[in-house]
This record gives structure tokens, C-alpha cells and sequence, in this order.
């Protein structure tokens, strides 16, 4: 079994969130890297990777469900000449879908031609269903360039899905062929390239080409690379929102661009990097986009400003921006863009960001050798964290109860590993040294969050010749739940309740009530329970529920009342007027007497009905058999008699 090196701290609600990590494939000489994770919010997700077979690079996922790795599949099993930059998401049920690029033919100069293609891997499904093409014509055509193409996948609940990639449309550079270069190239040296930045939406299994979505396709952009790829961000309905580099019309300065996709249909371009800070113009590129959106379309958006020695920003820095939800096909407006505080440094990584369904988001990255995590809220932002000696970038997942997980690769004991640190709503944390069975490089660190707090990490790990593909699962504590009482008085024998799930479907959860203070019952795996067979008493109790997960995390949940009626009603009686008279009085202390209901009869032949309390005065003294008949408010009824001797 793969290693788990964890430094555990006091942490509220939590046991071993962090899995010891799983092998998946390996070690073998063919693993090349694992390229993505990806979860959806019911905790079903995956991995996808590179192997070769054959001789041939393939792509493999490993599926993930009900808190169990499934075994590898191949994913381009049409595929006779290799496959390469593979992105993989996931919805609701088991769904994956996964795009790569691999060749399609050669032109008849000798160029090859590639295109986009895509597998799905449907709810209860064995394996991943035919190729489809999401687009025939990917490649730089004069040199057959695939480099820039990078393509980035989002999806929703119902399997809905977005892709947004880049195709070259001419590199701007001459080649020993003397390709021909268009007119609107930019003199040479400058590294920019004409590309498209595109997008398609899959649907009912189905693509659908977006077509070109940046703003202006004729000016040359800067030379693609894996930093300043399109990133993609999808909300629980299917809205997407995507973000990009490019130019201004000059051909300047880059900056960072987003709108909205709307099924097929794109809203407007708006400007998500500033053209100038403080009166000065910004002259250095945006870069390294991030995307987070939220469940009802909110979205953050991070990057990073390359920065210039003696301009307006003059070191490489970080900044935030956020799109508030859309009301229609034009969708909101951005809020404005502001540097991440002390997110400034040479040498700084690229963003990482999550967001949730209130708004309240994580950002991570690396800067100055160390993994740093920033966390905020709508309206405010937290001061950014240290939180451990990194060499790669970092990655971060949220948790709508509040933390989330962030991931990076690291050292400890002078071996390569991946850290983990797992953060929970009251400040608390736990992290772990995640290794794999062969000591060796880590490279390809993915992580893929549920929304849910639950996330999946793989990498690849080992030295050449005996990689491993390595998996693991973080999971989050249940997340707060709610508790449904009746608001009435109940019978105790008709008495139960209800909650809602608690949020963690990764893994089943369990339930225990508490009455009281002392645990009534255990083990429950519905969202209600009948608390009839328990007998409660007359009066006001305290109930709460206690959900547990796989991992033994536990939440409880907060004190709901629960208003019982067990017995009916009580009768007294007391002499009065010198023995001669009698009062009656029916009382209750939990639901009330029903005062309709009410029968009162002396012995004597007389009664009083729909009173609480009477007086009777008896006009022979002798001995009674006072009869009440008399029943609470919720039902429970009897007929009481009592004995009085009267002067």
C-alpha cells in the first residue's frame, strides 16, 4: 500500500480526511503523466493520464465512485497514432467526459493534421463510448503545430459540458517550406501567433462549435503556452464562463478577457485586467487565467500580471476579479480587479481558485518557494498563509462549510512527495506527506473538488522506467445539515422528524438522534426517523442528529425542539363552601387542554361540559362519583373518576 506521512492537528469534526494514497497503474516503463482529476458534487469523478501501449500513447482514466477507485480505462480505444493533451470532467451519477488531440491524416505537403476529439463515460456504463469529434482541425496548418492547443473541460451536474482550447492559425514565423505568413503577422521577433480561441458544448451527447469566442481573432497573440491557456468555469444550470488571453486592438499589452456562454450562445467580451492602475497605463501582459464559478453563475477570476522593472507594475503580481450572476443573455457586470495582498514577487506561480455557493472562494499558489492560500468572502478577503515548502504549483479545492484542500508538490526527508493540507470551518487543519510505492519525481499533480468539500488528487511518481500513476481521496466532514421538527405538539407515539442529507455522498453517512443529550438512536442511513417506539414524555425535548461518514468525521447538528403530548389531561377536585360544594379543574402542562372535549358529571345527575374549571355545590350531603371525561390537544383522552363526601 502506498505511504501517508501525516502530521495530524486537533481538528473539530474530523478523523483521517486524507486517504492513504493508491497506485492506480504502474510501475511501468509505458506511464507517461496523469494530465487532470475532476469530481462532481455527488462524489463520483475520476483521473486521466497518459500510457503508452504499444508504443503508442493512449489515454487512460481511472474512475472513481461511492469512495472507491474503479479500475484504468482506455479512453481513445479508436486511436492508431497516439493521443496527447487529454482534459477530463465529471457530473452527477458517474459521468466523465474527456477531450484530447491526436492525429487525423497528413496533407499533401507532409503536414500532419489533428484534430479534437472526446469519449464519454455515461452513468453505469463499463467503459467509455465511441469518439466523437468536437473539432476536425486543430493544428498549425503550415507546420502542423499542436502546442498551443491545451484544452480545458467544465461540466455540469446533468453532464452538460464546455471546451474551450486554442487553434494556431498561422505561428508568424518563417519555416524552411516557406509558409506563407498573413498579412497582419507582426514583425518578426516578436513571438506572437494568429489563434482562435474556441469553444464547444456538449450536450445529450452531442458537440456543438461555439466557434471563435475572443474578440479580435485577426490580431496576434502571444506565443501559446500551458500559463496562458483559456480557462472554463460551468454553474450548476449549464452557464459557462469562459476567460482568455488577448491583445488590445494595438497589439499591445495582453490582458485577460471573459464572457459568458449561454448553451450556444455567447454574451458579451468584458475586460477582466485592467488597462491601467493608479492613473498609469499597464504595460505588461495579463496572464495565467483561473476560473471559478459558482453554483448560480457568481464567478472569481485570478491572474497574474507579469510585471516590467520601472512600470506601472513593475513585479509579477496577482489579482482578483468577480462576475456577479447573470440575470440575462448579457449577462452581469465584472467588479474590478485588485492585487492579491503581498501576492507579488519574481518568480510567482499561477493562480488556483475555488469558489462555492455562497460567494465564499480559495485561492493558492506558489511564491518564494511556499505554497500560499488566500480565502475570502463577497464582500472581504482573508490575509494570504504560508502553509508549507512547495515545488510545483498549488492547487485548492473549497468547502462550502468553510476550508477546503490545497495540494503541491514537496519534499520531506529529502524525497520527492505531495502535500496535503485539509482546512475546516473553526481554523483547524490537518495535512499529509502522500507517496507513492516507488520513491522517485512527482510530476503532474491534479486536483478535481466536488464543491462539496471532497476532492480527488493523482500524480505521477517514480523514476524512469517504474512510474506510477497515484491516487487519493480527501474527504470533507459532512456538511451542516438541517433539522425539521414539528412545529405543533405531537402525540408521542406519532412523533418523528426529518433532515436533509448531509452534503457528503462520496461515502455513505449515517445518522444517530439525540434526545435529550443521550443518544436514542443509531446507525440511520434515511433522513427520517420514527420516534414513536421511544416513548418520550409529556413535555418540550431536545433533539439533535448526529451525521457520521466512512471516515468517522462527525457533524452534529444544531438543537431543534420537539413538543410531545404523552398523557391526558389531569383532574382534580377540592371541597369548598364548607364541604358542601366541590371544584373541578383539568389541567395540562404540555399540549393544552382540549376544552371542547370536556365532560363533567357530579353524581348527582347534573354536568358541565366545555370548562376547564367548575364549582358544584351538592344539595344533600353523601358521597359522589365525580366522572370527567377530558383529552389534550393532540388526541390523548380518558375518563377519570373521582370520589368526594360532601356535608
Amino acid at each position: 500500500m502506498a505511504a501517508l506521512i501525516a502530521a495530524l492537528l486537533p481538528v473539530a469534526r474530523a478523523a483521517a480526511a486524507i486517504q492513504p494514497a493508491t497506485v492506480l497503474d504502474g510501475p511501468s516503463n509505458a506511464i507517461v503523466e496523469v494530465d487532470g482529476a475532476a469530481m462532481a458534487r455527488d462524489g463520483s469523478g475520476g483521473i486521466v493520464y497518459r500510457k503508452e501501449v504499444e508504443g503508442v500513447t493512449h489515454i487512460f482514466a481511472a474512475p472513481f465512485a461511492n469512495g472507491r477507485w474503479g479500475a484504468p480505462l482506455e479512453v481513445d480505444r479508436e486511436d492508431r497514432y497516439g493521443a496527447s493533451q487529454p482534459a477530463i470532467a465529471a457530473g452527477e451519477g458517474g459521468r466523465l467526459l474527456v477531450v484530447w488531440v491526436q492525429p487525423r491524416n497528413v496533407s499533401p505537403a507532409g503536414v500532419t493534421l489533428y484534430e479534437l476529439m472526446s469519449a464519454s463515460l455515461q452513468p453505469g456504463g463499463a467503459g467509455f463510448g465511441q469518439p466523437i469529434i468536437v473539432d476536425p482541425d486543430v493544428g498549425e496548418p503550415y507546420t502542423g503545430s499542436i502546442a498551443g492547443v491545451d484544452p480545458r473541460l467544465a461540466m455540469a451536474p446533468d453532464g452538460s459540458a464546455y471546451v474551450v482550447y486554442r487553434a494556431v492559425l498561422n505561428e508568424c514565423k518563417p519555416t524552411a517550406g516557406g509558409d506563407p505568413l498573413s498579412s497582419v503577422c507582426p514583425p518578426a521577433g516578436s513571438h506572437a501567433e494568429l489563434i482562435q480561441v474556441r469553444a464547444a458544448q456538449f450536450h445529450y451527447l452531442l458537440w456543438s462549435s461555439l466557434g471563435a469566442i475572443n474578440r479580435a481573432p485577426q490580431v496576434a497573440m502571444p506565443a501559446p503556452t500551458p500559463e496562458n491557456a483559456p480557462a472554463i468555469g460551468v454553474a450548476l444550470d449549464g452557464e459557462g464562463v469562459v476567460a482568455w488571453q488577448e491583445p488590445e486592438s494595438d497589439g499591445q499589452a495582453a490582458r485577460i478577457w471573459v464572457r459568458r456562454l449561454f448553451g450556444t450562445v455567447q454574451g458579451n467580451v468584458l475586460q477582466a485586467s485592467p488597462e491601467s492602475l493608479g492613473g498609469r497605463q499597464v504595460t505588461s501582459n495579463a496572464e495565467a487565467p483561473a476560473v471559478a464559478v459558482g453554483a448560480f453563475g457568481e464567478a472569481r477570476i485570478a491572474y497574474r500580471i507579469a510585471g516590467v522593472p520601472g512600470t506601472t507594475v513593475a513585479t509579477p503580481t496577482l489579482f482578483l476579479n468577480s462576475l456577479s450572476a447573470a440575470t440575462d443573455l448579457h449577462g452581469a457586470q465584472l467588479n474590478g480587479s485588485a492585487p492579491i495582498p503581498g501576492a507579488s514577487q519574481v518568480g510567482i506561480g499561477v493562480p488556483a481558485d475555488a469558489i462555492d455557493a455562497k460567494g465564499d472562494y480559495r485561492l493558492a499558489w506558489t511564491q518564494g518557494g511556499s505554497a500560499r492560500e488566500q480565502t475570502g468572502t463577497e464582500d472581504t478577503s482573508g490575509t494570504p498563509v504560508a502553509v508549507g515548502p512547495a515545488a510545483g504549483q498549488a492547487l485548492t479545492t473549497i468547502d462550502p462549510a468553510g476550508g477546503g484542500t490545497t495540494a503541491w508538490s514537496s519534499t520531506a526527508d529529502g524525497l520527492p512527495v505531495v502535500d496535503v493540507r485539509q482546512s475546516y470551518p473553526q481554523g483547524a487543519y490537518q495535512s499529509a506527506h502522500l507517496a507513492g510505492d516507488v520513491p522517485g519525481a512527482v510530476a503532474g499533480v491534479a486536483l478535481g473538488g466536488s464543491g462539496e468539500g471532497d476532492a480527488l488528487l493523482a500524480w505521477t511518481q517514480g523514476p524512469i522506467g517504474q512510474a506510477e500513476v497515484v491516487g487519493d481521496f480527501v474527504q470533507a466532514p459532512p456538511a451542516e445539515f438541517f433539522v425539521e421538527t414539528p412545529s405543533h405538539w405531537v402525540r408521542s407515539r406519532a412523533a418523528s422528524i426529518s433532515w436533509e442529507a448531509a452534503g457528503d455522498a462520496v461515502a455513505g453517512i449515517t445518522y444517530s438522534v439525540y434526545v435529550d443529550g443521550r443518544p436514542r438512536l443509531r446507525g440511520l442511513t434515511g433522513l427520517s426517523a420514527d420516534l414513536g417506539p421511544l416513548g418520550l414524555g409529556d413535555g418540550i425535548h431536545q433533539v439533535q442528529v448526529l451525521a457520521t461518514d466512512s471516515a468517522g468525521q462527525q457533524t452534529m447538528s444544531a438543537i431543534h425542539e420537539l413538543k410531545i403530548g404523552a398523557e391526558p389531561p389531569l383532574v382534580r377536585a377540592r371541597l369548598l363552601d364548607g364541604g358542601r360544594g366541590v371544584r373541578v379543574t383539568v389541567l395540562d402542562h404540555a399540549s393544552g387542554v382540549d376544552v371542547g372535549a370536556t365532560r363533567i358529571a357530579f353524581g348527582d345527575g347534573t354536568s358541565m361540559n366545555g370548562r376547564k374549571t367548575v364549582t358544584h355545590i351538592y344539595r344533600r350531603a353523601g358521597r359522589y362519583t365525580i366522572v370527567a371525561y377530558v383529552r389534550d390537544n393532540v388526541g390523548n383522552g380518558a375518563n377519570v373518576r373521582l370520589q368526594v363526601r360532601v356535608r
